[in-house]
């Protein structure tokens, strides 16, 4: 699921902007979340980290540019788009790498031409995310980057392309449901959830992975397994 934020002091604005993206992400077959916000102190505050940014620039306190370069301190890459009247504080959002701008009064044909162009650039399968704890701290997990999730004493491991291992507080149970709507995912075992853009070939009882590790497949799971992957492989 993407988690979008949408921040405007104006709140006519920031609810057309609102309506333009759930509509906008509905026709194109994406699960999102939106949450609005009226600064960008208010969204600070949230302590929350989303896959997309809808910020206005110029508001009172904190601007979208300042409230941008906070994002950035955090150590996260935020996928921003500035919406703004001011064709010089548009150009200051490429200071932070905003992702796009929108001129207001926005009009939904520039706001959907902007979203094709961040969505095929940014927002791409590929680039999804999971909300997670690891070391009780919140973060934000590439999809792209999961090999597999494995229950292992009341705890999950994330084990990851470049072979580092997280453990994270969520059951499996809340990581499968978190992860419905993402494509490519699939609980073949009561103690696993494998990432099938990382499986190699389908062995009797596993999945054998890029990286060389095998998740097992269980023998009341192997039938659907074996569909899901065969026809994710044919996509």
């Amino acid at each position: 699921m993407l988690e979008i934020a949408v921040c405007d002091d104006t709140p006519e604005e920031c609810r057309m902007v609102e309506e333009y993206a759930a509509a906008f992400f509905k026709e194109h077959e994406m699960e999102v979340r939106i949450d609005t916000y009226g600064s960008m102190t208010e969204l600070l505050a949230a302590g929350k980290q989303y896959g997309l940014y809808l910020l206005d620039v110029l508001m009172p306190g904190m601007s979208g540019i300042q409230g941008a370069d906070s994002l950035r301190a955090m150590g996260t890459d935020p996928v921003i788009v500035f919406i703004t009247s001011s064709l010089e504080a548009a150009v200051d959002g490429y200071r932070v790498n905003a992702s796009g701008f929108l001129l207001k009064p926005v009009d939904r044909a520039s706001f959907e031409e902007t979203m094709v162009r961040v969505t095929e650039q940014k927002l791409k399968q590929g680039k999804g995310v999971l909300s997670v704890v690891h070391n009780r701290v919140p973060i934000k997990l590439s999809l792209d980057k999961v090999v597999f999730f494995e229950n292992r004493l009341h705890r999950v491991l994330v084990t990851l392309t470049d072979g580092e291992v997280l453990s994270i507080g969520q059951k499996l149970s809340q990581i499968q449901e978190a992860l419905e709507g993402s494509k490519g995912f699939l609980r073949c075992h009561q103690s696993y959830i494998v990432n099938l853009e990382q499986a190699e070939s389908l062995k009797d009882s596993c999945f054998l992975m890029k990286g060389g590790a095998m998740v097992p497949v269980s023998r009341n799971c192997y039938k659907q397994s074996k569909h899901a992957y065969y026809c994710y492989r044919l996509k």
